[in-house]
């Protein structure tokens, strides 16, 4: 008897959308961990907004389940990770990239954080030394071709909460024009409905929570905002004169010569108990 509705292979079309990838970093470990390598070297501890917000909605459910220890997948420049270490007696972080695991944990003790641990793994190949009351993970997934054994694997090492997120939206007017213009628009396929239909094609009924954001989009002249919006265009595909009118019909100038806009999105936020847990 079939107990489950039949729904499309979400975890099939997920692994072909990150084969599909032609971004090197999706399947060479060198080029990712090169990448964060640049990256991090920009960037200095400031949690976004956005992740501060999750974290508050997530904030009763981590003291209902009386959650003291987590295990964090990807903690990138540790806009969830210091929060984390202040709502558990500990907090672990795996990620490939030793770059990531310095800043972050160089974000904790200046912070005064001693609680935070890091295991320099990738998760697809990692068996974490004990169980967590939480495993969690945000913005994270993009290079994780079975997402179904990524969550079991979650799955396995938590005693009270899974967590998994992403934040996604709906593409604005702008760019929809510049599409229609000819720009052959590269908008981001991910989604936080491929975590619900995985889950569910596991057996597992996940509980999903859809948070509004709005981000303040700036450019400091309209020839940055032109290269800046239209980075999702094919190349040459949009004369720039086209984009340039388009672009500043949706953007207002500010007194300082400024262009800014503000673009909704929102983010999906997916838990569920451990299936052992469950069972018990």
């Amino acid at each position: 008897m079939k107990e489950r509705v039949a729904i499309p292979d979400f975890a099939r079309q997920w692994t072909e959308h990150v084969e599909a990838s032609t971004s090197p970093r999706m399947t060479d470990d060198q080029a990712e961990q090169d990448f964060w390598r640049d990256f991090i070297k920009r960037k200095t501890y400031s949690p976004e907004p956005s992740a501060l917000q999750v974290l508050d909605y997530l904030r009763p459910l981590l003291c209902t389940h009386r959650v003291e220890t987590a295990l964090e997948l990807g903690p990138g420049w540790a806009s969830y990770t210091l929060t984390l270490a202040k709502l558990c007696r500990e907090v672990a972080c795996v990620d490939l990239s030793q770059d990531v695991l310095d800043f972050v944990l160089q974000a904790g003790a200046e912070h005064g954080y001693t609680n935070i641990s890091a295991y320099h793994a990738k998760w697809e190949t990692f068996t974490p030394e004990k169980r967590y009351d939480l495993v969690f993970g945000y913005n994270c997934f993009y290079r994780q071709t079975d997402l179904m054994d990524c969550f079991r694997r979650m799955d396995h090492a938590a005693n009270k909460l899974c967590v998994v997120g992403m934040n996604t939206g709906l593409a604005p007017a702008w760019i929809h024009e510049l599409d229609e213009a000819g720009g052959k628009i590269r908008w981001e396929w991910k989604d936080y409905i491929y975590f619900v239909g995985v889950l569910y094609q596991m057996g597992i009924d996940p509980n999903v929570a859809i948070l509004p954001f709005e981000k303040q989009l700036s450019y400091p002249d309209a020839d940055a905002l032109v290269r800046g919006e239209c980075a999702r265009c094919t190349p040459g595909t949009v004369d720039p004169d086209t984009a340039k009118a388009i672009l500043c019909r949706h953007f207002s100038q500010m007194p300082d010569g400024s262009w800014q806009a503000t673009a909704k999105y929102r983010s999906g936020v997916v838990w569920w108990i451990p299936t052992g847990q469950q069972r018990e």
